[in-house]
């Protein structure tokens, strides 16, 4: 199982440095009140709702822009920016749409713009301004996920640092059993070499523990080194 699992580990590397990218943006279409409007699709490993609150960040910061439907009390599939104007896009007010559902893996993020009523920004159109879209879901993608997996890392390394200090401790328990056992009867000394051989068994499965968490961060710096725009 072990064997397996380190495979499957060096196959996903090696795929991601074959193909160099963790995030590729597709134009595609998305169904909204009932017609087929132009949007682009990405996919991303963190859940749904982390990318929203990234995605509200991420244009209240650069463009003023509050997105609703994602709040304390709320939690819609699709979020808005609505009567915005973005000059990358167009000097006209827009309007703005991201839906982001969870999928198998992550979530997947469909974004699109119109200027009103029925005047969806698309590739045939609008084709400069849905090429500004384009930029600004590329400098998204780069912000959110180079922020998401240094702080998964991070996350991850607070989860070894407390492994090891377990760790530490089972070994101080060790050697204060070990004199105690040098100086007890018999059955005192074989009961603390059971709790020895106990603690033992335990260090060993917090080091494999670290030793998959290692792997993860690993897994995290390369998806981070694979991060380009597309």
């Amino acid at each position: 199982m072990k064997t397996i699992k380190m495979l499957l580990f060096f196959v996903m590397i090696g795929s991601l440095h074959a193909t160099g990218q963790t995030y590729k943006i597709d134009t595609s279409e998305i169904s909204y009140e009932n017609k087929l409007r132009p949007c682009f699709d990405v996919k991303y490993d963190a859940p749904a709702k982390t990318v929203k609150k990234a995605w509200d960040k991420f244009f209240k910061k650069n463009y003023s822009v509050k997105i609703k439907g994602i709040s304390l009390l709320t939690n819609k599939d699709v979020i808005t920016g609505t009567d915005v104007t973005i000059a990358l896009v167009s000097d006209k007010r827009m309007d703005l749409y991201a839906r982001v559902t969870d999928v198998a893996g992550g979530s997947e993020l469909k974004y699109f713009m119109s200027f009103g009523y029925d005047f969806f920004i698309g590739p045939v159109e609008y084709p400069k301004e849905f090429e500004g879209m384009k930029k600004i879901l590329n400098d998204f993608s780069v912000e959110f996920l180079n922020d998401y997996y240094a702080d998964e890392a991070t996350s991850l390394t607070k989860k070894i640092k407390g492994l090891e200090k377990d760790i530490k401790k089972n070994k101080k328990s060790i050697k204060k059993n070990n004199r105690k056992a040098g100086k007890g009867s018999a059955e005192v000394a074989n009961g603390l070499a059971a709790k020895n051989t106990s603690k033992e068994m335990e260090n060993e499965e917090l080091k494999r523990k670290i030793g998959d968490l290692n792997k993860e961060i690993e897994m995290l710096k390369v998806k981070q080194a694979g991060i380009t725009r597309n």
